[in-house]
């Protein structure tokens, strides 16, 4: 006999077409309201409640599960972060030796390639790990009442 405190499992819904066609655009990289166009939804809709819509939790969990099993584990995606913070980049250099230092002739010159730090790429990478730890927002909601007095000079009454 079951007891009061045994609960019963709840089955899990499952996708519309609509929310299986917005899943598959929105993995081929789409943005929200693109693929909810995409998936069927009316413009009106798309446009107006495209984030809900995404972040509803059982279009949100069948997006985890789709990305862990083609092995974007939350691990495997910190390490990218991580590795990003520290990115190089390789450009052409005119080295240039004056008095010859370890080159054939005083005062040569040679093309070479080097690897320098890439600062706007650390600067995106460290955005990004700011805004998903919540340091960090796109937009800065202030609102409230603002007194502006305007005063003219050099008028004549």
């Amino acid at each position: 006999m079951a007891t009061s405190n045994t609960k019963k499992k709840q089955k899990k819904k499952p996708l519309t077409i609509r929310e299986r066609k917005l899943i598959k655009a929105l993995v081929a990289g789409q943005t929200p309201t693109a693929a909810m166009k995409t998936a069927g939804y009316s413009k009106e809709t798309a446009e107006g409640k495209a984030a809900k819509k995404v972040g509803e939790s059982r279009i949100q969990e069948t997006l985890q599960e789709l990305m862990e099993k083609k092995g974007l584990t939350d691990d495997y995606l910190l390490q990218g972060l991580l590795e990003g913070t520290k990115a190089t980049k390789v450009i052409s250099a005119t080295v240039i030796a004056k008095n010859g230092e370890g080159m054939k002739d005083a005062d040569s010159m040679s093309k070479d390639f080097i690897d320098v730090d890439d600062f706007p790429t650390r600067h995106k990478y460290i955005e990004t790990g700011l805004k998903l730890k919540g340091h960090l927002r796109d937009k800065l909601d202030i609102s409230g009442d603002i007194i502006v007095e305007v005063v003219k000079f050099g008028a004549k009454d």
